[in-house]
């Protein structure tokens, strides 16, 4: 196979496994129920959490994060072109935003929002020495402290979506300090414009003041 099939090979592969919807076959799997008819409407960790219980939810989080960084490791082993590599990343979040499995199940997307998946991708960075580890682990470091620093000072649980999306402006911050090559660097935007437009009712909640903290996201509906 020519370097041009086995580019494009991976670029399709990194847009089907980024679609597969690990949320919404655990919990339909363990509970018959369809995740994107509850809570957020998300198929992401929270709202899987939320809806299918801890360990459905963890195991989401791992997966969703998972696809991302071993597409992204396969992409390097393949091709090793920067700009592959990077392109990869960005499809597979992109597969995880606007899944072909579901939209061709049936003609309906979810509000999935690939940050498991961008931090999956930070980390596989951080392997392949593209960023230092001080940069590919800050906007996790950040997104953490944004969801315990409100709960120590104040005790209350915060809004995750906030925490969530300072910690995605903080994924640019990251990768330009670590001064990878221009590929890097504009995937970093594209990933945290992606993030953001995904986030769209989250923003509109927040303005409305409607946004549900992290204790009522994860509140099991039985």
């Amino acid at each position: 196979m020519t370097k041009m099939g086995i580019t494009l090979g991976v670029l399709l592969l990194a847009f089907l496994v980024g679609s597969i919807p690990f949320g919404y076959l655990l919990v339909r799997a363990t509970s018959g129920k369809d995740v994107r008819s509850f809570g957020s409407h998300s198929i992401g960790a929270i709202n899987v959490f939320r809806v299918g219980g801890r360990w459905p939810g963890i195991l989401t989080l791992v997966l969703d994060a998972g696809k991302a960084f071993g597409m992204v490791l396969l992409a390097a082993a393949l091709v090793r072109d920067p700009w592959v590599i990077s392109s990869t990343a960005f499809l597979v979040m992109l597969g995880h935003a606007y899944s072909l499995w579901l939209f061709l199940k049936n003609r309906r997307f979810s509000e999935a929002k690939s940050v498991a998946s961008a931090q999956g991708i930070m980390v596989a960075l951080g392997v392949l020495r593209v960023l230092p580890w001080t940069a590919a682990m800050l906007p996790i470091g950040v997104w953490a402290l944004g969801l315990v620093g409100p709960r120590l000072l104040t005790g209350r649980w915060p809004c995750i979506s906030l925490a969530t999306m300072t910690a995605t402006l903080v994924i640019p911050v990251a990768v330009w300090s670590g001064d990878p090559g221009m590929s890097y660097k504009v995937l970093s935007i594209a990933m945290c414009l992606l993030i953001l437009v995904r986030h769209k009712n989250n923003i509109r909640r927040l303005r409305a003041g409607t946004e549900p903290r992290l204790g009522e996201r994860l509140q099991v509906r039985h």
